[in-house]
């Protein structure tokens, strides 16, 4: 892979070099003054043709156009029109990963290029009514819109790599989760509806009076895990679009029901048969949505059985839109057991498995069905916890770390040691990068091991 990479940018190098060498110093000079004098202006046209169109402007607010990216765009104008000779490689390499990032925050790279044709055509227009020699206006179109395409070339192919990975991981899990352990997630989720449609059914018989309204099925425990995972998972099945039809049908029914008064008993008897025969419907079309998995276990970590980092971007890609899309809270957390080589040195590496399942079993006892659990390497895991803002997301991972810290570790039969560790987490702020999350929630995790482990801080 990186050896395609390596060859591809000195197939654009090759190019791209022998073009700059040839430039006359008055050629430099304008390049130079356009870059200095122009280049807001031409970030503003970039911008204002991509905000345009609302495939794209669904993935950039005004405010993080205004407040990060122009000013990384004038940043990126200077360095292309600007490049001397000896900067060019390490220009290269860095489109190269300017398009990853775009594929990371799906950005389709044609609108990056309808973009980069109103930066050219600024250009032109700031050309037309300049002064000086034709040869030099002449030598300045033809290298600025020849650098900018093979900026935008590096971007291109950088994206393609990236988007056919992302699209291979992507059918990937899909495919790992509707075939692993699909049995015991079939029950869990059913037991969870069957837990809703119980507490609802309860609340309106019992003739016990609340001051709080009805718990809505899309915002339960199975609406989460519904949103973020089935409908990630199965995609866009005619199964999973009949069982999000029902869920509206049976929050439309229970909401503005007022509690707090008694209900007529025709009202409550229509009101239970729409909410059980729907709950039907949504089993049945469970099954058939689970009925074709059997186990694989590809895409997971062989000593906790928790998803490795394969399948992370293709999560917090989805998870980072899903937010953004629907103005949703996000959390990433990671969490370090503290002073693990200690376990391995005393005890040895057997017993540092065992520990490390240890935390993982109690990882996993103590987060929804709807968060995301990863072996994040050596000693690490990485959590993402759906539709959790600052309050939820702290209270979450204290439990979790008071869970893990009042949990004793058996090392040997009738010698137990107390594990505890250090968490790290971000919350999402509406960039469309997930890397951000994790670079901020590391960042975190590197604070809370300085200032003394068996601790929770935020970015």
């Amino acid at each position: 892979m990186q050896h395609e990479i390596d060859q591809y940018i000195s197939v654009i190098l090759n190019e791209w070099i022998p073009l700059r060498k040839s430039l006359r110093e008055d050629t430099v000079a304008l390049l130079s003054q356009i870059a200095e004098c122009e280049s807001e202006k031409l970030t503003s046209k970039f911008y204002d043709s991509m905000l345009k169109d609302p495939d794209t402007a669904s993935h950039l607010s005004y405010e993080l156009v205004q407040v990060q990216l122009s000013r990384s765009l004038i940043k990126w104008l200077k360095a292309v029109l600007c490049v001397k000779t000896d900067e060019l490689e390490p220009l290269a390499k860095q489109q190269y990963h300017i398009g990853g990032v775009h594929a990371r925050i799906g950005i389709p790279i044609q609108f990056v290029q309808r973009g980069s044709r109103q930066i050219k055509y600024g250009i032109y227009q700031y050309l037309k009514e300049y002064d000086a020699d034709r040869a030099v206006i002449f030598e300045v179109k033809h290298y600025s819109s020849m650098a900018i395409d093979m900026a935008i070339e590096l971007m291109s192919h950088a994206y393609a790599m990236s988007h056919h990975r992302a699209t291979q991981n992507e059918e990937s899990y899909r495919l790992h989760v509707l075939m692993n352990n699909s049995d015991l997630e079939q029950g869990k989720q059913q037991a969870a509806l069957s837990s809703w449609e119980n507490t609802v059914m309860y609340d309106l018989v019992s003739g016990a009076r609340n001051t709080e309204s009805l718990i809505s099925l899309s915002s339960s425990g199975f609406g989460l895990w519904f949103r973020h995972k089935c409908v990630k998972n199965f995609g866009e099945d005619r199964k999973v679009s009949e069982i999000r039809q029902l869920i509206d049908v049976i929050d439309r029914e229970i909401l503005g029901i007022d509690t707090s008064v008694e209900l007529e008993v025709k009202k409550t008897q229509e009101l239970l048969r729409v909410i059980h025969s729907n709950c039907q419907q949504i089993h049945m079309n469970l099954e058939m949505l689970f009925s074709d998995a059997s186990n694989m276990k590809d895409g997971k970590d062989a000593l906790t059985n928790l998803l490795n980092k394969r399948y992370l971007p293709t999560i917090l890609k989805h998870e980072v839109s899903l937010a953004i899309e629907n103005k949703l809270p996000l959390s990433v957390a990671i969490i370090d057991a503290d002073y693990f080589k200690k376990i391995n040195d005393k005890w040895g590496h057997p017993v540092g498995d065992r520990a490390l399942m240890h935390i993982a079993g109690l990882l996993g006892d103590n987060i929804r069905s709807s968060d995301y659990l990863f072996r994040y390497g050596g000693e690490e895991f990485l959590l993402i916890l759906v539709e959790a803002g600052e309050f939820d997301a702290r209270t979450s991972l204290e439990r979790i770390r008071r869970t893990i810290t009042s949990t004793p570790f058996e090392v040997l039969p009738g010698e137990t040691i107390q594990i505890t560790v250090s968490i790290g987490y971000a919350i999402h702020n509406g960039h469309p990068d997930y890397n951000l999350l994790l670079k901020n929630a590391d960042a975190a995790l590197y604070t809370a091991k300085g200032n003394g482990r068996n601790r929770i801080e935020r970015f």
